[in-house]
């Protein structure tokens, strides 16, 4: 090559490779094993200086090992010992082709590889567009970054929105889980509802029973100008809406008429959405949302579907609750009149006792009222005598005062002793004796004890009780006269024999026992299980109400003690002889 020629390629800038293939003929080709020499200009020894060594073939091997295809060629012999700068050199053909040099571990290079064949020299020229690649990279990346910057703010948007969204429905969630009122918890989503889809009204509207039509029951806001108002309007939609909302789905649908039979219309269109309130899988209501919103998008239905459900299980449990409360107050009610009719009963009972005390006390008083009556006979034909009172008349006199003064104590005692066991007292706990008490009511039936019932009383000493004395009364009461009434019935067609009635009180570790007992005729053992029973008598019609004893059960439960009995217990003789004690037990 001449000076002139190597001079002018040498000054160039870019890097350039001159192979000379000169003492070769041109049938074997161009190949890099048949170069007779290799020429590198200074622009060429700048760039690639990382390979330059103190042989030239060597340094284009090197260069070879590090140029890469950035795209293979399919039509290569042999892609895996092809590289740009051999195809470069050994083609007789102008060439052109983009090839990428590794330069270090870290960093490419990128070059317009041309070359082209004067006389027997191949000459390869280094075009450096490592820039201009990287430019356009770096403008695809931008545009593909702008792309997605694009999506990215859309979708933040979105989210942002969601998430407004969301804490809207989350404060709908939260504020309807701190209430169990209905009113407080329907008013509350409406109004919630209305900011999140900026309704220009919003209702909610009960189903009516059996048909497949509404009626609204709360309205926000109130054209009054309140915030809510009552409803009464009646709703009826076309078979499509009314489908999709009984099949629990939201329905969503531009409308001109709030309903099919609204008879006014709409002021401007307004997007309806219907959200179905269920309980058991059963349509109960609606809530309904006019809106100006035109687009409602899938996911907000999917956020409404949630809000459904959270609204129909706090409706059903402020339903469930209301429903609660309604029968707690028809049990209390109940209760009141349950008491009132037990009062009744007791009372009913007591004076049914009374009733049988009527007789023994009628006779109680008439016989000290005969004495008396007597003795005022003796007494006006003594004060109708014109004769001064000699000292056997005022004998007579003293006697008949004496016999007047204990039968008036008898009859006043008799009073005061009924007086005392028909008190009105229940609903006071009193101290009294336990012992005064039974001789209370024994009193009332000294008539009824005859000469043939022997009485006996163990009493102990007995401290004051806090009791419902009446009540006690009426419980000794009724087990003293069945006493009677049983020894009357075993007495029945027999000589010889006496009946009897123990009575014993005592307290012990804390409770107090009183022990009623009698020789009467027993009770069946078929009978033993239902003597509790109200209702349940043994005794004829009209002598018996049967609930003497159940009453009896009820007034020492309510001294929160026991009553129970034993029957026909005691073996005499090798046989049964018959008997009866009842047992009282009240903690002190």
């Amino acid at each position: 090559m001449s000076k002139v020629l190597r001079s002018f390629y040498h000054n160039l800038k870019e890097p350039i490779i001159i192979c000379d293939f000169s003492s070769k003929d041109s049938s074997s080709g161009n190949k890099l094993e048949n170069l007779d020499g290799v020429y590198f200009n200074k622009a060429f020894k700048k760039v690639f200086s990382d390979v330059i060594s103190e042989s030239d073939v060597k340094s284009l091997k090197k260069l070879d090992n590090k140029f890469y295809f950035e795209h293979y060629l399919l039509e290569s012999e042999n892609i895996k010992t092809n590289s740009p700068l051999k195809d470069a050199l050994e083609q007789k053909r102008n060439y052109s082709l983009y090839g990428m040099y590794q330069k270090n571990e870290r960093e490419f290079l990128y070059f317009l590889i041309q070359a082209f064949s004067l006389k027997k020299y191949r000459i390869v020229y280094f075009y450096d567009v490592t820039r201009e690649i990287l430019t356009e990279r770096l403008t695809k990346e931008n545009e593909q970054l702008k792309i997605q910057n694009r999506e990215f703010l859309n979708t933040n948007s979105k989210a942002q929105n969601q998430a407004v969204k969301l804490a809207l429905l989350n404060r709908i969630s939260t504020s309807i889980s701190k209430t169990i009122d209905l009113n407080d918890l329907i008013n509350t989503a409406l109004k919630e509802l209305s900011i999140i889809f900026g309704a220009k009204k919003a209702c909610f509207a009960r189903k009516k029973a059996d048909e497949e039509a509404f009626i609204t029951e709360y309205t926000y806001p109130a054209a009054s100008g309140t915030e809510f108002s009552g409803g009464g309007e009646i709703l009826k939609y076309d078979k499509q809406t009314t489908d999709e909302i009984f099949d629990n789905k939201i329905s969503v649908k531009i409308c001109l008429k709030e309903s099919e039979n609204s008879t006014e219309p709409l002021k401007t269109p307004l997007n309806r959405i219907i959200i179905p309130i269920m309980r058991n899988e059963n349509l109960i209501a609606v809530l309904i949302i006019f809106t100006t919103k035109k687009n409602i998008e899938e996911i907000e239905k999917e956020l409404l579907l949630g809000v459904s459900m959270q609204i129909s299980s706090a409706i059903t449990q402020a339903m469930l609750f209301q429903e609660v409360s309604n029968k707690k107050q028809e049990v209390e009610n109940a209760l009141t009149e349950l008491k009132e009719t037990q009062l009744q009963l007791i009372n009913s009972e007591k004076m049914a006792s009374l009733g049988q005390l009527i007789a023994s006390v009628a006779h109680e008083i008439n016989t000290p009222l005969a004495s008396i009556c007597a003795n005022n006979e003796i007494l006006k034909r003594f004060f109708n005598a014109d004769t001064p009172f000699d000292n056997d008349t005022l004998e007579i006199l003293r006697d008949t005062n004496s016999i007047d003064s204990v039968a008036i104590k008898r009859i006043s005692n008799l009073v005061q002793s009924l007086k005392r066991f028909v008190r009105l007292d229940e609903e006071t706990l009193q101290a009294a004796n336990i012992n005064d008490e039974l001789d209370l009511t024994l009193n009332l039936l000294r008539h009824k004890l005859k000469k043939d019932i022997n009485l006996i009383k163990n009493y102990g000493k007995l401290q004051p009780v806090n009791c419902y004395p009446n009540m006690l009364n009426q419980v000794f009461l009724n087990i003293l006269m069945n006493a009677i009434q049983s020894i009357e019935k075993e007495a029945e067609g027999k000589t010889g024999y006496t009946g009897e009635i123990s009575i014993s009180t005592e307290i012990k570790n804390g409770m107090l026992f009183v022990k009623i007992k009698d020789n009467g005729s027993g009770i069946k053992e078929e009978d033993k299980k239902k003597i509790f029973h109200a209702g349940f008598t043994t005794k004829k019609v009209g002598e018996g109400t049967g609930l003497g004893l159940a009453i009896c059960k009820k007034i020492i439960e309510k001294h929160k003690g026991e009553i129970s009995f034993e029957s026909n217990a005691v073996k005499k003789d090798g046989t049964t002889a018959k008997s009866t004690e009842f047992t009282i037990q009240i903690p002190v």
